[in-house]
């Protein structure tokens, strides 16, 4: 009788379990989901105020950009060609959506200030050179746009290419609203080239003759040939030949098109078919910190550099296994993921043996979490979700889709709960096996909740006042680094302006 009565306590109790666990995980799922819809517009208003205070900075001549309001340790206070073009690009976003008049001359002004302080800038010798012997490679000027004449690793070649790409934007929808031709020939790509007296068409025949060279890469780290900056570069010559194409240009645009044609062709080698992953160079020296050759840089080079033809897609299987091998490095590398609530996502750093950190870099230097990194991993994952919302039926094609399928499937909507959390049901995805709309809305619903703990993990970092730093202390958790990284702000806009198409996405096409 003992026994039977411990038997029915025993009962009694796992089922209470069961049940509160239920009730606790709802709320709790609730109480994060709640957080971060009410962070979200704070935070967006907050980084658009740190984007346009950086615009037009103190010290500076019109339409310069500086990369942080950080003076000392470090200091940013200068014009940066790539995250200057970054910024513009996200103008150029509201440019294109804005209806009020105001506003509409006020993002103008601003690019086409824009325009004139890179025209200025691009003649300014600097130690990389001049205008026709290389000097479009140079990382950095000063805010009154003067030569940058410190030590720094140039060549970049990713900033001519995100300038172009950029402005080319600015340009399309400047004539669409029935702006002046003349401008964007005097300006933005004219026909002359020796010496070019053009913004863009300086930046395009430069990109054009020097992407076969090796260069710094978008971490500035050492000087060999980045995938970051292949991808850029062939998105910016091919958006280049179809804008000359437009402008009545015929042999530019023949010319652009043949490069990024030969620039395609030679982008295979990133791809390691043992690994199943992007590799951010293949030909650095060993003796480098960037043994592993796994870098947050691949993914953000497919947000920066995909051209929507399917080269290099957010859905390409090498990119999603790099992703989910980056969430897998990353989980446990950073003390601060290690000990991360379960709603909270992975934080994510630039490479794993970094040894710069916001303020020393050298031996015994262990690097950081980045705010524009893990933003930029939230929006892949969000990117990603738009597209699986749009599949109707999706055959997995590769091996290297199933570990990130595999992740995505603990995110199911029917978790078994025990004693230490909710234990997903496995799921085996197989080559060759096709997925239906079901399984599709449901790994697009698993997508958005991934990206979303990511982005609540920033909120978790994140003081009061709404500043992003460049980076958050592996150990402790805190802000680190260069206060006010415009491209921290960017980073959070366009991770938010990716996840509102993705839940629209998500609602027209899995609402059953």
């Amino acid at each position: 009788m003992s026994n039977l009565l411990l038997s029915s306590q025993t009962k009694l109790v796992a089922c209470i379990t069961v049940l509160w666990l239920l009730l606790f995980h709802s709320s709790n799922a609730k109480h994060w989901k709640d957080s971060l819809e009410r962070w979200i517009p704070k935070e967006i208003e907050r980084s658009f105020q740190g984007i346009f205070y950086n615009i037009d900075p103190p010290g500076g001549i019109p339409g310069s950009v500086t990369a942080a309001d950080s003076h000392y340790q470090p200091d940013y206070y200068y014009n940066w060609i790539r995250d200057a073009a970054i910024t513009m690009d996200v103008v150029v976003t509201l440019y294109e959506t804005a209806t009020e008049p105001s506003q509409v001359k006020k993002l103008e002004d601003i690019l086409k200030s824009y325009v004139h302080y890179n025209y200025i800038i691009q003649r300014t010798p600097n130690p990389t050179g001049n205008l026709t012997t290389g000097g479009l490679g140079a990382a950095h000027y000063l805010l009154n746009g003067s030569a940058f004449t410190g030590s720094w690793c140039s060549v970049e070649n990713d900033g001519p290419a995100l300038r172009a790409v950029a402005v080319m934007r600015f340009a399309n929808e400047y004539l669409r609203r029935h702006g002046d031709l003349s401008y964007v020939k005097k300006w933005i790509f004219n026909n002359e080239t020796h010496p070019p007296t053009t913004v863009t068409r300086a930046d395009l025949d430069y990109i054009a003759r020097v992407w076969p060279d090796p260069c710094c890469g978008p971490w500035e780290t050492f000087f060999v040939v980045h995938f970051w900056d292949q991808l850029l570069i062939r998105k910016a010559l091919l958006q280049g030949a179809k804008f000359a194409k437009m402008l009545g240009y015929m042999d530019a645009s023949s010319y652009y098109s043949k490069q990024a044609k030969e620039l395609t062709s030679n982008m295979s080698k990133f791809i390691s078919q043992v690994h199943g992953v992007v590799l951010e160079s293949i030909d650095a020296p060993r003796d480098t910190i960037h043994e592993t050759f796994i870098d947050t840089s691949t993914i953000l080079a497919v947000l920066y550099g995909y051209n929507d033809d399917g080269f290099y897609a957010p859905d390409d299987p090498y990119v999603m296994n790099t992703a989910n091998l980056l969430r897998l490095i990353y989980k446990d590398l950073f003390p601060v993921n290690r000990r991360r609530s379960q709603d909270e996502g992975v934080l994510f750093g630039r490479f794993p043996n970094d040894n710069y950190d916001g303020i020393a870099t050298g031996d015994g230097v262990k690097g950081n979490p980045w705010f524009l990194c893990t933003l930029g991993m939230a929006r892949y994952y969000f990117e990603l979700a738009k597209r699986f919302s749009e599949y109707t039926t999706l055959t997995i094609h590769s091996r290297w889709m199933l570990p990130l399928l595999a992740h995505l499937s603990s995110y199911s909507s029917n978790p078994t709960p025990t004693i230490l959390g909710e234990a997903p049901p496995e799921k085996h995805f197989q080559v060759g096996e096709t997925l239906q709309k079901a399984q599709l809305c449901q790994i697009a619903q698993a997508l958005l909740t991934e990206a979303d703990k990511i982005v609540y993990a920033v909120y978790r970092h994140v003081p009061e006042t709404g500043m992003l730093t460049e980076e958050i202390n592996r150990f402790t958790g805190f802000e680190q680094g260069a206060k006010n990284l415009t491209w921290s702000y960017d980073s959070f806009v366009t991770a938010i302006w990716s996840r509102n198409h993705s839940l629209q996405t998500f609602h027209s096409n899995c609402a059953f």
